[in-house]
């Protein structure tokens, strides 16, 4: 929400800070004004979400859309607290803070998702006109100095292309401004109940450079404390055959912490304006942002290792580091009676990161290999109580004892992205108008994960096997080049069928392609254990009668260490050519009334699979039927907006659980979404705001889901008819209802601009998987309602705030995981759950 200041409407209307965004799915997305009576009415806001400027209430788009003051009103840091709580949106979290949700709208889930070589997002990720989503999702955006955010729900596929195939989130930056100096700076402190205390320091500055140049500079520094404790415990892993005498136990002295999770998160932001001429403009910018996350968000609610609640007991270091820059560049103009926009950008991001794993290896050491993955021991007289298919591999007395010290999972993701977007428009004016563009983009990650054991076996079969010395300590390698690339070509064209109604309708070509080179799969020595990938396929050791040799040390032909990897085994490209479209029928009832119908495609492209050799999956396409209105009633003191809505979803692309655990994608079965949104804001009284949102879905698959199916594409299946799903199960991770209920009443208390306000948000139960097997080991996310209070004075450039979040103690989970798959770890269930009440206090200072 937007204010305009007027003597009637106290300044206190930009000061409102509702921790974690939970009532931005509510806040309707509109100004406030005095009419010519001088009665309290609700204004109207431009967005461009269709590419030009308009006013929010004739987009026949459902849209959410926040304004600068709205969002330092709701008081937000990240863009996860704003999103999650939108009614079209549902997020994913990771047991990992500082950029690992992952994003889905209106139902368009299968929560298989955000792996290197899977699925690229169904939602696409803007910042200004500048795409930031990155192969392995999303990245998060503090949220400061924000001119606006715009929510477009359903297929965007036509304006915004590739993985805005469910809807597209814009981040709209504050511009630099010619007319006047400003600058403001803002403090925050907060505190989680039993857990620590977190600050936020942000500040921007605007300074006109000339009557035709200004620039624009933003900082932020923010620490968010943590609460969940890494307790001091051990873990036993069992001996081979049973035999207790070979047990190892583990310990964490070293690594036990009291409020183990913590976050830090600093950046800037740098925009130069210049109008060359009254045609042109150009607008440089230059962002950046590292967040370092520390310790795990998630507790172990199975309590396998009695840590306690909101405690964990793990054995190795956990970070997650994400550091990105992006430089962009927006050129707009004109020529003769057409619009021109250009708008390209770099974005360079290094994502490290660092999970504890032995849970992964605990369970499938007890289930699966009784013992001799964790404890394989050498002595001076050679190996003792070996498998059978170890017999004579190591010469007796080559090494001594190794004890395995614990397991853990690293990533070196390295990501790059390059995109050019061309827009001629004509005079919007115009009864007959349209767009035409031209897009380009290149995606790049350079992705080195791990799964290791510090001196354990992999160590002795590698020092026995020739095998690359770099990679000893590890069990399981992806080490890969991907590219994608997106060419396409898109237009729209808009007819006044008469002075009330409008046609639109719009297409996009696309070609995707994407690559992926390097090497996966295990060392020599756990090829024995578990498969055929890996080392083995690389070229025959010198001297040696198989693929590898037992024996040898030499390197593999000189393919040893290609690219820093122990060899290629994967080169393999996939190239495709679609198009989807649109059509709009709008009709303005009156000045303040409107009724739209849109039917529009939205697409995701395919990719190569994790394991190569089991081929590739296609794009996969959702088609939407959308009726939907916006009005205005009681001279403008309410408003109500709405959607009702159908979606097909065909060749779903599905994250599966294949050979040797590693995850695969396929085309699967379809499903469909039916759905209602609205969205209801009353000025009651010049002094109370009421606003409300409710999101009802139905969702189900329309055929069954069975990896016996999937088998038949050349990917494994099962022995059964079993199905991962019946035809009719709903879709994972959004709930049936969602609704929001916010009352803010401000008031003059001793000559200061006075507020309260409060928040009630629910969801309803979600599926944490679409395989149900899964789902009934895990159980489902059950449904929660949260409360936040805040209340604050203002007078003249200052303001003080006071927050609760989560005053009611909330603490269902918004997560279940394990660190292997449901049927293997699901003894071991980890729970992201709803930060515990926080209190917060956050003074804000304008010069």
């Amino acid at each position: 929400m937007q204010v305009s200041r007027t003597k009637s409407t106290p300044r206190v209307f930009s000061r409102t800070p509702i921790a974690a965004g939970i009532v931005a799915a509510i806040a309707a997305p509109v100004a406030f004004a005095q009419d010519q009576g001088g009665e309290l009415a609700i204004e109207e806001i431009v967005t461009t979400a269709q590419k030009r400027e308009q006013s929010l209430q004739d987009v026949p788009i459902s849209i959410q859309m926040l304004g600068n003051e709205a969002l330092e009103e709701l008081n937000l840091t990240d863009f996860k607290a704003y999103a999650q709580m939108l009614p079209s949106v549902a997020t994913q979290p990771a047991l990992t803070a500082g950029g690992g949700t992952l994003v889905y709208m209106r139902g368009i889930a299968t929560a298989g998702d955000g792996q290197a070589t899977t699925s690229l997002p169904s939602v696409g990720m803007y910042l200004d006109e500048l795409s930031t989503t990155t192969i392995q999702g999303n990245i998060d955006i503090h949220m400061y100095d924000i001119a606006r955010v715009e929510a477009l729900a359903g297929p965007q596929g036509t304006l915004y292309g590739a993985s805005s195939q469910a809807g597209t989130i814009r981040v709209i930056t504050n511009k630099p401004e010619f007319d006047e100096f400003s600058s403001s700076f803002t403090a925050g402190v907060n505190s989680v109940d039993e857990g620590g205390t977190g600050f936020t320091l942000e500040g921007h500055v605007n300074v006109p450079i000339s009557d035709n140049a200004a620039i624009r500079l933003v900082g932020w520094n923010r620490n968010d404390a943590g609460w969940i404790d890494n307790v001091e415990g051990s873990r036993t892993f069992p001996g081979i055959a049973g035999d207790t005498s070979d047990d190892i136990t583990l310990t964490n002295t070293d690594k036990a912490k009291k409020d183990y999770n913590t976050l830090d998160v600093i950046g800037a932001r740098a925009a130069l304006r210049v109008d060359l001429n009254d045609a042109w403009t150009i607008t440089p910018t230059l962002m950046y942002q590292q967040a370092e996350s520390k310790g795990a968000w998630g507790d172990d609610l199975s309590d396998v290792l009695q840590s306690g609640d909101y405690a964990v007991t793990h054995f190795k270091d956990e970070f997650f580091d994400d550091e990105w820059s992006m430089i962009g560049l927006t050129i707009e103009g004109a020529i003769g009676n057409f619009d021109v926009v250009y708008a390209g950008s770099y974005l360079d991001r290094q994502v490290d990161g660092s999970s504890d794993y032995s849970d992964y290896s605990y369970w499938y050491d007890s289930i699966y290999t009784t013992g001799y993955y964790a404890d394989i021991h050498f002595a001076d007289t050679g190996l003792r109580a070996l498998p059978n298919q170890f017999e004579g591999l190591f010469p007796p007395g080559s090494v001594g004892s190794r004890v395995m010290t614990g397991a853990r999972f690293t990533n070196d993701d390295g990501y790059t992205k390059l995109n050019h977007e061309v827009r001629i428009s004509t005079d919007p004016e115009n009864r007959v108008r349209g767009t035409l563009g031209v897009f380009l983009q290149k995606q790049f990650h350079d992705f080195e994960q791990l799964w290791e054991v510090e001196g354990g076996v992999g160590t002795v079969m590698q020092m026995n096997m020739g095998a690359n010395p770099k990679f000893e300590d590890t069990v399981y390698l992806n080490s890969m080049f991907r590219t994608d690339r997106d060419t396409a070509v898109f237009g729209s064209v808009s007819f006044d069928l008469t002075d009330a109604v409008e046609l639109t309708v719009g297409t996009r070509f696309f070609e995707p392609e994407v690559h992926v080179k390097g090497f996966f799969g295990f060392p020599a020595g756990f090829q024995l254990m578990w498969g055929t990938d890996g080392e083995s396929q690389c070229d025959a050791v010198p001297g040696g009668t198989g693929p590898w040799d037992a024996g040898a040390t030499e390197d593999f032909n000189g393919q040893t260490d290609w690219e820093g990897k122990p060899c290629l085994n994967v080169d393999k490209t996939q190239e495709e050519s679609d198009n989807v479209s649109r059509v709009n029928l709008t009709w303005n009832l009156a000045d303040d009334n409107m009724v739209y119908f849109t039917w529009s495609e939205g697409y995701r492209p395919g990719g190569i699979q994790r394991r190569p050799t089991f081929g590739e999956y296609l794009s996969d396409f959702l088609t939407s039927t959308e009726v939907g209105w916006k009005s205005r009633w009681l001279d403008n003191r309410l408003q109500w907006n709405g959607a009702v809505f159908t979606q097909d979803w065909d060749d779903i692309q599905i994250g599966l659980t294949g050979e040797n655990a590693i995850t695969l994608v396929a085309n699967g079965p379809a499903a469909s979404v039916n759905g209602l949104e609205m969205d209801l804001l009353w000025l009651a009284t010049d002094n109370l705001r009421l606003s409300a949102s409710v999101a009802f879905y139905d969702s189900q698959l329309d055929d069954d889901y069975c990896c016996e199916d999937l088998g038949a594409d050349g990917l494994p299946g099962t022995a059964d008819d079993i199905n991962e799903a019946d035809k009719g199960t709903r879709l994972p991770l959004t709930a049936d209802f969602k609704g929001n209920l916010v009352a803010r009443y401000h008031f003059d208390m001793g000559g200061f601009d006075s507020y309260v306000q409060g928040a009630v948000v629910h969801q309803g139960d979600r599926d944490p998987d679409l395989d149900q097997q899964a789902t009934a080991i895990l159980g489902e996310l059950p449904a929660y309602t949260t409360l936040d209070l805040a209340a604050g004075i203002a007078r003249d450039t200052w303001s003080l705030d006071l927050f609760i979040s989560n005053a009611t103690g909330a603490d269902e989970p918004l997560l279940y995981t394990s660190q292997c798959v449901a049927e293997t770890c699901g003894a071991q269930v980890y729970g992201v759950r709803i930060k515990p009440t926080t209190i917060g206090l956050q003074y804000r200072m304008d010069f």
